[in-house]
């Protein structure tokens, strides 16, 4: 008996990478609300520090979003090869171009035995990745929600040093008016009693001048720290938003994958030993069987939905293999995220 594709590898990866991506989410939505509560901390950030957290973090995003897509689609390949083997079984030369014909005695087709064996392990590998998804989507759908909250608190901060710096500004050009007053209507040397008071009313005027500027740069030097900190956390939460919208559509293109997995089972347990026909399965295969056959729904219409959820897949995920007239921007309700 051939020996069924593991997927032990390409599993594992995604588990240590979905770990590390959450992990490192965590800490910079913590990172950004310690922000938020501490004002006077603010004005000490090390930008370096925090970009390299937050870059490091979406790249990690990024990286798990890749493996799960990578892993996604290799479990559609070996399930389009066993459905071939499938219907290689009534017809040998179904999916033999000439060039291969010659060699499809050095390549038989697979017994139902075997087709049943490899189906199970993509089915056992299907319901680890469901697992990874029903994992992550809250996770990240969390970690999104808290960053929005924390955004809008320090854009709401900026708002209000926003009037704090206008204010300012106002009582800057009304000083300045005065000192003008003041310097266009000296009294002459003859009024020295008048002009010594003047003076020292002018010197009053010039030393609240110089206190405005610098509680205007004080104000403008905090603005421009809360700015640069929305600027990189709106980054992290658009990189949230995006992981969320990718997850749901992967889950769901895997939801009607698995579907067609069992279905595919059904219909070669009809055909092989009835030993071979349950076989050894795992406890999440045997899960994911007994939730398709408790839901009356399960493998309806299946060619029409596994072909709107691969669509929504590639125009969420693969954009670039679309065709030049295709919208990219159309995407469905999947591209939402989840409280």
């Amino acid at each position: 008996m051939l020996r069924p594709h593991s997927f032990d590898g390409m599993l594992d990866k995604a588990r240590t990478t979905l770990d590390d991506a959450i992990g490192d989410a965590n800490s910079a939505v913590a990172t950004l609300a310690g922000h938020a509560r501490d004002s006077e901390r603010v004005a000490a950030v090390n930008f370096p520090v925090e970009e390299a957290l937050v870059r490091e973090a979406v790249e990690l995003l990024d990286r798990w979003k890749s493996v799960a897509l990578s892993l996604v689609k290799e479990l559609d390949h070996a399930t389009e090869e066993l459905d071939l083997q499938h219907r290689r079984l009534f017809n040998e030369k179904i999916g033999l171009d000439a060039s291969l014909l010659r060699r499809r005695l050095a390549r038989k087709p697979m017994k139902p035995d075997e087709i049943i064996v490899s189906l199970e392990a993509t089915l056992a590998a299907s319901a680890e990745l469901d697992l990874l998804f029903k994992q992550a989507k809250p996770v990240f759908s969390r970690c999104f929600h808290e960053c929005e909250l924390q955004l809008e608190g320090a854009i709401e901060r900026r708002r209000k040093l926003d009037i704090q710096i206008e204010e300012v500004q106002r009582r800057a050009n009304a000083l300045a008016e005065k000192l003008m007053y003041q310097r266009r209507n000296r009294p002459s040397s003859r009024h020295a009693d008048l002009q010594s008071e003047l003076e020292a009313d002018y010197r009053a005027l010039v030393a609240e001048q110089d206190d405005i500027r610098r509680q205007e740069q004080e104000l403008q030097s905090r603005r421009t720290v809360r700015q640069r900190l929305i600027d990189i956390y709106e980054g992290l939460a658009a990189a949230l938003n995006n992981q969320i919208a990718a997850i749901g559509a992967m889950a769901a293109k895997l939801t009607v994958d698995i579907e067609q997995r069992i279905a595919l089972l059904k219909a070669l347990a009809t055909e092989a030993e009835p030993a071979s026909a349950t076989g050894s399965r795992t406890a999440a295969v045997e899960s994911l069987i007994q939730a398709f056959e408790a839901n009356v729904l399960a493998g309806h219409d299946l060619a029409a939905r596994k072909a709107h959820v691969d669509a929504v897949f590639t125009r969420r995920l693969e954009p670039h293999l679309l065709p030049a007239s295709a919208d990219p921007g159309g995407v469905a309700e999947e591209t939402q995220p989840e409280g």
